[in-house]
């Protein structure tokens, strides 16, 4: 069951303190790590294992599919790969450039049964 209670928070800086002293590797370290981590507890998945997510993610698109802007950018992220499967679309929308925004429009579907013009552009900017 995808958790829409997860506030993603691996892209911003609040991750940091200002007295931190990291190089940017460092960073770079700690976002992929919170990255993978907020996936997991998105997908509802303890650790990972590519069967699980490959479920997680089929039910995922079962329940968004009526959604006609997360099959645009489903379909064109699939395009970059000469495909044409939204599925595969669906999970390079997890990938870490797109997922806070993903996120948000998927969460926000999920429980409405719409996204907004403003949120659904900011996925667009990015994804296509």
């Amino acid at each position: 069951m995808y958790n829409t209670k997860i506030l993603c928070t691996y892209h911003t800086s609040d991750v940091f303190l200002n007295s931190d002293e990291l190089s940017e590797s460092d960073m770079d370290f700690i976002r992929d790590s919170i990255y993978r981590q907020e996936l997991l507890y998105i997908l509802n998945i303890e650790e990972f294992n590519e069967y699980e997510m490959n479920i997680a993610l089929h039910e995922l698109y079962e329940k968004i599919k009526g959604s006609t802007e997360l099959i645009e950018c489903m379909r064109n992220l699939a395009s970059h790969f000469t495909s044409i499967d939204e599925e595969f679309g669906l999970m390079l929308l997890f990938a870490f450039d797109y997922m806070y925004l993903t996120h948000i429009c998927i969460c926000e579907f999920l429980e409405t049964g719409k996204i907004s013009e403003l949120n659904i552009t900011n996925l667009k900017k990015i994804a296509f």
